[in-house]
């Protein structure tokens, strides 16, 4: 009986400590997600703020816009030193699905197009949170935890906005 409590005590109470390689992978594959939808965060400002006539709205994408080009140093030193794989044609085929979502741009859905950008925003939100509180690596930890709060004051821009465009008429994917 004292050896199967002994096995269950190690087998789920006491971690197993991941190798260097392994934390590496973890740590790449966060640093990936960050890198990407910060990417897509940045084309949708971009391409939402080109298409949108309404002055609101382009303010709106002009502080996101900010937002990236505010944190991009700390993102750039975050990926610094680091193997992250990544290929312009992920690039490009992101910035082509985000260009697709904004073909045949109707100014009567902008109300759709906010709700994507507040969307995106909480899953930024979600993820970061997600990343401070399981402190996965110091530098990790610490970019998240600076990028929040704006990430939150964002939010509450978006709320505002889409209130001029209740129920949106259609959805769409940018």
């Amino acid at each position: 009986m004292y050896i199967q409590a002994f096995v269950l005590f190690f087998l789920f109470i006491v971690p197993i400590p991941r190798t260097e390689a392994q934390n590496e992978q973890v740590e790449g594959r966060v640093i990936r997600n960050i890198v990407f939808m910060r990417t897509e965060g940045l084309g949708m400002a971009e391409l939402f703020y080109n298409h949108s006539k309404d002055k609101k709205i382009r303010e709106l994408c002009s502080r996101i816009k900010s937002y990236y080009t505010a944190t991009q140093p700390d993102a750039v030193e975050l990926c610094t030193g680091k193997n992250l794989q990544l290929a312009e044609s992920e690039f490009e085929l992101l910035y082509g699905r985000l260009q697709k979502g904004f073909e045949g741009y109707d100014p009567q859905k902008e109300g759709a197009y906010l709700e994507v950008c507040e969307d995106h925003i909480n899953k930024s939100i979600t993820f970061y949170t997600q990343l401070v509180q399981d402190a996965a690596s110091e530098d990790i930890s610490y970019f998240s935890f600076k990028a929040l709060p704006e990430l939150f004051n964002l939010q509450q821009e978006i709320r505002k906005v889409r209130k001029q465009y209740p129920n949106p008429l259609a959805k769409v994917k940018p």
